[in-house]
């Protein structure tokens, strides 16, 4: 039995074969649309992103519930001493608080098993590297304090800045905060909007721009700045844009000196339905 098992709700959006690789489980989100309640790892897509275009009669999400959470915290009890989950933002979801309420259902029902939740104050992306580097730690028999300062220092460091051609989908969910007035804004543009530990785990406008390539050559200024010549690590996120992906992430292979592989991932539905298509989203922290 190992020390540690590493969770996370599906925002994290960890490459399959990375979650296979280190045993990370997810656990999915919720999407009701037309009064059916889908798992945002069941729900057919190409039904759900014709919804998303239309901009009318838009779904709605709900976190994993915490019996659903607790599920997956017998599963892992199997296998582990101890858990460590990490949840989106609460700044965006109550995916935290039900991890939490999981947690306190668990200490009659798993009295064996030590049981912690990390709300990462961020998402996707950033989320996403939290867990790996959490994931990596319980891989190397590391304990649940040594799993738990990893995946803090990570919290702390870690970046998420995320590229929108449209913030309609993002505003439609109340999740703008700060750059509320920038989604009324008559003039179109690419808009950043940054959410982590330095935002306070809620949207933070950074810059507007006029073009894509525009704003990607300047976000990538901002990671540089950031990083301060550090070796960087790295997680890009996309909804329906692939190509979009890659060329950001051949742009930072020829400009950074890479910690480790840059991870490239499609957003689950939910970070469909939230962001709707066009986003293209970077996690990024610098490692001496």
């Amino acid at each position: 039995m190992k020390q540690v098992a590493v969770t996370a709700d599906s925002v994290a959006t960890v490459p399959p074969e990375v979650a296979k690789e280190y045993d990370i489980s997810l656990v999915p989100f919720h999407i009701v649309m037309d009064g059916t309640d889908y798992l945002d790892t069941t729900i057919d897509k190409e039904q759900l992103y014709a919804r998303i275009r239309s901009k009318e009669n838009l779904p709605t999400t709900s976190p994993p519930s915490p019996a659903e959470f607790l599920e997956f915290f017998k599963r892992a009890s199997q296998q582990a001493k101890a858990i460590l989950v990490v949840t989106i933002t609460s700044g965006y979801s109550q995916s935290y608080n039900s991890a939490l309420n999981a947690k306190k259902l668990a200490q009659e029902q798993l009295p064996n098993t030590t049981i912690e939740v990390l709300d990462s104050l961020t998402v996707v992306g950033g989320e996403m590297l939290i867990t790996i580097e959490a994931a990596k730690a319980a891989s190397e028999g590391k304990s649940l304090p040594e799993v738990i300062e990893v995946a803090k220092r990570v919290k702390q460091s870690v970046s998420e800045l995320a590229l929108r051609l449209s913030l309609f989908h993002f505003e439609h969910y109340g999740r703008t905060g700060k750059a509320k007035s920038w989604a009324k804004a008559a003039i179109s543009t690419v808009t950043v909007l940054e959410t982590d530990a330095a935002s306070g785990g809620t949207a933070r406008p950074l810059l507007r721009e006029k073009s894509p390539a525009k704003a990607v050559e300047t976000t990538l200024n901002v990671i540089e700045e950031r990083t301060k010549g550090k070796r960087l690590h790295a997680a890009i996120t996309h909804v329906s844009v692939p190509d979009e992906a890659e060329r950001l992430k051949k742009k930072l292979l020829s400009r950074f000196d890479l910690a480790d592989e840059i991870y490239v991932s499609e957003m689950p539905p939910i970070g469909a339905v939230l962001n709707g298509e066009g986003i293209v989203e970077v996690g990024f922290y610098g490692e001496d």
